[in-house]
């Protein structure tokens, strides 16, 4: 009905190509699609931002792509994060660096690099998401790359903290402990779907969705609300360390 070959179809069924917004009415005029599910999928592929990242990488581990999907469809992302600087705010030096230190080979590590970066994408797309990140000091104390790196990614964070969109708020180490130091994780809120929480291991990660569970997580994130510093003193707790690695790489 579509006049379209099966390999057209079949290389959009398994995300080996993009899709454009002309496509997508295409297939809904044929489904019979109308009213707010039609517009609901239509924004979605308006936001799409191409290339995209199955055209940089087609061998994707699973892992990667499940939560690249889950930032594409999340409306709210909450990262606590004990040991980095969370992938969405992290510069390619940064990055980079990270990837080498986990032994990840010369063949794959610009790939995995620009994923990482195109993943940031949904920050800044017309709909964006919202993020708000909970970090705690030792990862601004970790000179990941030096100071040269160290000072660039921390101005980076500092500017996208000044986005309406994004929240960046510190947890001092004079804080001792706090709730989050049972691990990093990330919390998924979507527009119909429950929230999900994503937890990261080496090289692999798990989704948790059971009300209870995600019950433990969003529980923590309450009590970080209370505990963290607000997002003005984090941005000078922030500052404080681009001065120390500016000094430093002079």
């Amino acid at each position: 009905m579509l006049g379209w070959s099966e390999a057209k179809i079949s290389r959009i069924e398994t995300a080996r190509r993009g899709i454009l917004v002309q496509n997508v009415e295409a297939m809904l005029d044929v489904l019979g699609m109308k009213g707010e599910d039609r517009e609901r999928l239509l924004k979605m592929a308006r936001d799409i931002r191409e290339p995209a990242w199955w055209e940089l990488g087609r061998d994707l581990p699973q892992q990667l792509t499940a939560l690249i999907d889950a930032e594409q469809r999340a409306k709210r992302i909450t990262h606590v994060s004990l040991n980095l600087v969370p992938g969405l705010l992290q510069t390619r030096a940064y990055t980079r660096q990270i990837m080498e230190s986990s032994g990840l080979g010369d063949s794959g590590l610009e790939e995995r690099v620009s994923i990482r970066q195109m993943r940031q994408g949904i920050l800044s797309k017309r709909d964006p998401v919202e993020l708000c990140a909970y970090i705690d000091e030792t990862v601004f104390l970790r000179p990941i790359g030096g100071p040269h790196v160290m000072a660039e990614q921390l101005r980076q964070v500092i500017s996208a903290s000044e986005m309406a969109n994004v929240t960046v708020r510190g947890l001092p180490c004079v804080l001792g402990a706090h709730a989050g130091l049972s691990g990093t994780f990330v919390r998924f809120d979507f527009v119909k779907s429950r929230p999900v929480i994503f937890l990261e291991a080496r090289r692999s990660g798990a989704f948790i969705d059971e009300p209870t569970d995600v019950a433990l997580f969003s529980e923590a994130v309450q009590l970080l609300e209370k505990q963290a510093s607000d997002p003005s003193t984090s941005r000078e707790i922030l500052r404080k360390y681009v001065h120390q690695y500016e000094s430093e790489a002079t």
